[in-house]
């Protein structure tokens, strides 16, 4: 099997996880908001992971409502074998690193929890087009915005 170009696995140090609900249901959209909640206490002693954004309608790549959570590889197994376990069946978790390319990131790179779901892919691909016209495209973490860790 042959690897996807671009970074060593070592290299990914930072990742973020993208939780999707159906954002139609209002029930589904109050679900996301207190697994949401429950992410933020149930990790926040832990320095390497950040909620970020809810999203209460489709933005973006993604195609319904969603929420991120950023985490470095030092949380990674502690988050994701827990978001294994604790994630409600209703909600689905796109899991990819942080590289530099987003189709890669996205697509190659990324694991799921629950039922995959399509992306806009040519939002990614216009994306890495726009990093690579301004010289900001890279294949290293030195390109990645720095994740500041909580101390």
């Amino acid at each position: 099997m042959s690897r996807t170009s671009g970074p060593e696995p070592r290299h990914a140090l930072r990742f973020h996880s993208h939780a999707y609900f159906d954002y139609a249901a209002p029930e589904r959209a109050e679900q996301a908001r207190a697994f949401r909640e429950l992410i933020r206490r149930t990790f926040a002693t832990n320095a390497h992971l950040e909620v970020r954004a809810f999203h209460a309608a489709p933005a973006g790549p993604h195609p319904l409502g969603s929420f991120e959570v950023l985490f470095t590889r030092e949380a990674f197994a502690d988050y994701v074998s827990w978001l294994m376990f604790a994630r409600p069946q209703e909600i689905d978790i796109l899991v990819h690193p942080l590289t530099g390319s987003q189709v890669l990131d996205h697509t190659a790179r990324a694991l799921w929890l629950g039922v995959p779901l399509p992306l806009d892919r040519r939002m990614l691909e216009e994306e890495d087009a726009r990093r690579l016209a301004s010289g900001a495209m890279c294949h290293n973490a030195v390109c990645i915005p720095a994740f500041q860790a909580r101390t």
